[in-house]
């Protein structure tokens, strides 16, 4: 088993916090297409998740040697050795820190092609993973909102998960979220007032249309509310476009991120489609 040495404080300013070597703790299987991973190590001290639906990075092994660079130690702390390519990533939403265990979970959806979804598929106990210092981008729920939409597909779904647990006690929220199928759901857990709505995908239908239409086609709550939706970035665009055109809901209210998009081997993890 591989590891670095521990990580010590910077001696100057960095960019991002380092790079951690983590062990794979556990694996277990949620539905036939989701998958649960449980890091731990002395690394990850320090680690922390300070709001939902925030995102950090597993850096893959090489897809043809299965070699995986690992970070070593400099003046800086805890880099990737600069004579060798930094490794291919991933962005994954935190689905649970445990600070007093030192475990941090992370749910991954199995698609059938991506480097990050095979790494999962095939990763066990006692495996060697690096990840990102830190996570970032946190959403925060408004308490104050009348009400709130939360859409989603299975990428999504551990963000989802997470935004669902940070709302407000008796919140009206709807959740719409597309997946493969019946087998693909989980439970939902909130202190909220959840009406939730699971959308199963037809067979040959591009991901996401059932949300968009469903989306489209949903009846807003009178009041202050507030929508949020992930899933792919063109379908992401179109409910965003709906929301605002054609409801004329002010863009302060809206928050969208496109995780993946269809034809893209890695698309940006910060695509909010600010350009629509």
């Amino acid at each position: 088993m591989t590891t670095s040495a521990p990580l010590t404080p910077a001696s100057g300013p960095r960019k991002r916090p380092p790079p951690r070597v983590v062990a794979v703790r556990r694996v277990a299987r949620l539905t036939p297409r989701m998958v649960r991973i449980t890091f731990g190590g002395e690394q990850l001290e320090g680690f922390d998740s300070r709001g939902p639906a925030e995102h950090f990075r597993i850096y893959l092994p090489d897809s043809e040697t299965g070699e995986l660079v690992l970070p070593t130690m400099g003046l800086e702390g805890n880099a990737f050795p600069e004579n060798r390519p930094r490794p291919e990533s991933r962005a994954y939403t935190p689905r649970r820190w445990d600070p007093a265990k030192v475990e941090l979970d992370v749910d991954i959806a199995l698609h059938e092609h991506g480097p990050g979804a095979a790494w999962a598929a095939g990763v066990k106990e006692g495996d060697i993973a690096v990840i990102s210092g830190q996570a970032g981008g946190a959403y925060f729920p408004e308490a104050n909102a009348d009400w709130y939409v939360i859409g989603g597909d299975e990428a999504a779904l551990p963000a989802i998960c997470t935004v669902l647990e940070a709302l407000p006690a008796g919140m009206p929220a709807d959740v719409l979220i597309e997946v493969h199928d019946a087998h693909e759901e989980i439970e939902l857990a909130s202190p909220a007032a959840l009406q939730a709505r699971w959308l199963h995908r037809a067979p040959g239908v591009m991901p996401g249309r059932m949300l968009a239409g469903a989306m489209c086609g949903i009846d807003l709550l009178p009041g202050d509310g507030r929508i949020w939706v992930s899933c792919e970035a063109s379908v992401m665009r179109e409910i965003r476009r709906h929301f605002i055109e054609d409801r004329e809901i002010d863009r302060s209210k809206l928050r969208t991120q496109g995780y993946w998009k269809v034809g893209a081997v890695n698309h940006p993890d910060h695509d909010m489609g600010e350009d629509v």
